[in-house]
């Protein structure tokens, strides 16, 4: 058994009799994820910025972000023990994240000033709340969980809103490829490590979800939101979303070609060829976080976790599936 007191930050929170080597090779994936969590929400803010608009991004994935992290931050310096690449996370995440909450103010024209005072407010009242419990009382354990659950639910409304508009335009290419390699380097850092239950369970649902958020940025690729309209009689339509200014080729839509491409050639093939297997890349990490939480764990309650993944998803996929046959398309 490595020596769990070592000055060496690389040599922390070894698993027993394990090789050395496996210990550091964890450790050194921590760091790198600490790395890119420096950079994955920037071009998302630099986006925000750019086009002056959030439109496309969810203000709950934004909210539960910045709520989870502001948690972590007080459990990670008040109580837990972990290591220093995941305090140096702690402290700067929050900064990102509130930027994006800023953000949301600034830029969110499509919400009412009143709702905005409104939400604000709450958000205000629940974060004072949480940080007196774990000041005051020293509920850190306890708490933390509640971080849990919102790591683990953050990115479904943005999910769900993506299937909604059957786009993913509001979202930083960019952010989301960072974040998929990050995702995958926590989980080989969590995975490698002796970490508290409540860092297994949040990397589990934290990355998997993440993934399926990545997998339709692969699917919706180029594709602008449905635009909603109302006919002179009342009825409500929806006009077909366009790519690089002309009519997607099909109904179903192939995200990644232009109308161009309608007749098969080696491009648009190529292309489609790429995404799927992009998706079958990302869904074999999928099962592969599935294996994982279930082998950390040890406990085959365990289950439950990507099953929730798969029905919560799947739900959400059927429903808006359904109210996309029942619209009407200009």
């Amino acid at each position: 058994m490595h020596n769990k007191t070592t000055d060496d930050p690389l040599l922390r929170n070894c698993r027993p009799n394990w090789p050395e080597w496996t210990c550091m090779g964890a450790n050194i994936c921590g760091l790198c994820s600490t790395t890119l969590w420096f950079f994955v929400l920037l071009p998302q803010v630099w986006k925000n910025f750019r086009q002056k608009s959030v439109l496309g991004l969810s203000v709950l994935w934004g909210t539960a972000n910045f709520t989870a992290s502001l948690i972590n931050l007080c459990f990670v310096y008040g109580y837990a023990e972990i290591p220093l690449y995941g305090k140096i996370n702690s402290i700067y995440m929050p900064i990102l994240e509130f930027s994006i909450l800023v953000q949301f103010w600034i830029y969110g024209d499509q919400y009412d000033k009143k709702h905005k005072i409104a939400y604000l407010v709450a958000c205000l009242c629940v974060w004072t709340t949480l940080i007196s419990l774990n000041l005051g009382l020293k509920l850190f354990p306890y708490i933390q969980w509640i971080a849990i659950g919102l790591w683990c639910v953050e990115t479904f409304p943005q999910v769900f809103l993506n299937f909604k508009l059957r786009s993913t335009s509001g979202q930083s290419t960019r952010s989301v490829i960072i974040a998929s390699i990050g995702k995958m380097t926590d989980f080989m850092s969590t995975y490698g490590l002796v970490l508290p239950i409540q860092y297994v369970v949040m990397t589990y649902f934290s990355s998997s979800v993440n993934y399926v958020n990545a997998i339709q940025v692969i699917w919706f690729y180029g594709r602008k939101p449905i635009q909603k309209n109302e006919d002179m009689a009342g009825n409500i339509r929806y006009k077909e979303f366009t790519v690089n200014n002309e009519q997607d080729p099909s109904t179903e839509g192939d995200a990644l070609c232009s109308a161009k491409y309608i007749q098969p050639n080696l491009t648009y093939r190529s292309r489609r060829t790429v995404r799927y297997f992009l998706i079958a890349m990302f869904t074999s990490f999928l099962c592969l976080f599935a294996y994982g939480i279930i082998w950390a764990s040890k406990s085959f309650y365990a289950i439950f976790a990507p099953i929730t993944l798969v029905s919560v998803t799947g739900f959400a996929f059927f429903w808006y599936r359904r109210t996309w046959k029942s619209e009407s398309v200009i």
